[in-house]
């Protein structure tokens, strides 16, 4: 099932009202006996197919030309002397996220955006059976930076990440939030650096997180160890500001950026890592994965890439061709040695005269009398 990731909230209030014994019921016109209607679309696929694996494909904000055909113009407008390239060709790297986070609560959908382009493929990949997909699946699928094309191998170890963290998002492993990997990270502090001097300030200047005005929300981030950094959340109780809770973002020594929510001030009695999502967490998240695209087109993190697989191909033995003659053979067949008497085709033509060349033929020489000769020599005489 293909669908918006705005629907969620109104799918979710369905089933609460459908748990409490608000069935809708269709009656019929002439009081006939009442149909139950399935509160939301999976469930309508699950009841009407029995054995069908069911999963949900949801996005954010549209954007993008539908043309996938090799002749649309990948520029916006006609032709400029500095020609600006459409968002589906510049935001083609994708991420894939669980639609409700590992305690309930739903990613909101206005900070997402989807290409046109990349969700076609990832619902035709899911259709073809050609990436692991699993009864129940519920994900949503976020466009960022790149120009990449991405292959099959992409999409498999991206449904396979996003899969083993819907399988391990139960007890201690659900404080992490998020994790993405890199082929080589250069400089591990510098890359920490950037994270807490560059990026993370710019983001809780935002106004999705500025604006957060009721309870605790991400205030400052503080550089922590030598590739450490941790966002703080805080909250006024009794006019006094207090940590309620910390991102702690991980630049690992396996060339990966990991994101876990930990504990507040355990003074105050936040010295438990939460069990519901902080203020504004989500926000931070769907942020973070731009991040990553950002420090590969610095220079801070090299893309990993993924091998694809060798596929063995059958060499097929070609036969030689057989030589078809109509021609019935009759014993063997002396071949004629070339000598001057066969003829002008194996030897060469002789010529018994001189052959005239051109249109220009030599005149005769007349050949003089020899009476005429003699008695010019008398007279002379």
């Amino acid at each position: 099932a293909l669908q918006p990731l705005s629907e969620v909230a109104e799918e979710q209030k369905a089933a609460g009202e459908e748990e409490k014994g608000g069935k809708s019921l269709l009656k019929g016109l002439l009081g006939g006996a009442g149909v139950d209607v399935p509160a939301t679309l999976a469930k309508a696929l699950e009841s009407s197919s029995s054995g069908a694996t069911v999963t949900v494909l949801r996005h954010g904000d549209l954007f993008g030309v539908p043309e996938s055909s090799g002749e649309a113009s990948p520029f916006m407008g006609g032709p400029r002397r500095d020609p600006i390239l459409r968002d589906e060709i510049t935001l083609r790297s994708i991420r894939l996220d669980p639609t409700l986070s590992a305690y309930g609560t739903t990613l909101k959908g206005d900070t997402k955006r989807s290409s046109r382009l990349s969700l076609g493929d990832a619902a035709a990949l899911m259709v073809l059976k050609s990436v692991p997909t699993s009864n129940g699946l519920d994900v949503v699928l976020s466009s960022f930076p790149g120009m990449d094309i991405l292959s099959a191998e992409d999409w498999e170890a991206e449904f396979v990440r996003v899969q083993d963290v819907i399988s391990t998002s139960g007890g201690a492993a659900g404080a992490e939030l998020f994790e993405t990997s890199f082929a080589a990270i250069p400089n591990k502090a510098r890359l920490a650096d950037w994270i807490a001097t560059k990026w993370a300030p710019a983001i809780l200047r935002t106004y999705d997180i500025a604006g957060i005005r009721v309870g605790a929300r991400p205030v400052y981030a503080a550089r922590v160890g030598d590739s450490s950094t941790e966002i703080v959340w805080q909250k006024l109780v009794d006019f006094q500001s207090v940590t309620v809770g910390k991102m702690i973002i991980d630049v690992t020594d396996d060339n990966s950026i990991k994101a876990k929510r930990g504990a507040g001030d355990a003074s105050a009695g936040f010295g438990s890592i939460s069990l519901k999502p902080l203020a504004g967490e989500d926000i931070l998240i769907s942020r973070l994965a731009d991040a990553a695209s950002q420090a590969v087109e610095k220079g801070l993190a090299t893309k990993a890439t993924v091998a694809k697989k060798e596929r063995a191909v059958a060499k097929k033995e070609v036969a030689a061709p057989k030589v078809a003659s109509t021609v019935a053979s009759s014993g063997t067949v002396e071949t004629a040695k070339p000598s001057r008497e066969s003829g002008p085709r194996t030897a060469g033509a002789r010529r018994s005269a001189e052959r005239t060349r051109g249109k220009r033929r030599k005149k005769d020489t007349p050949t003089p009398m020899e009476g005429a000769e003699t008695g010019s020599s008398e007279t002379w005489q």
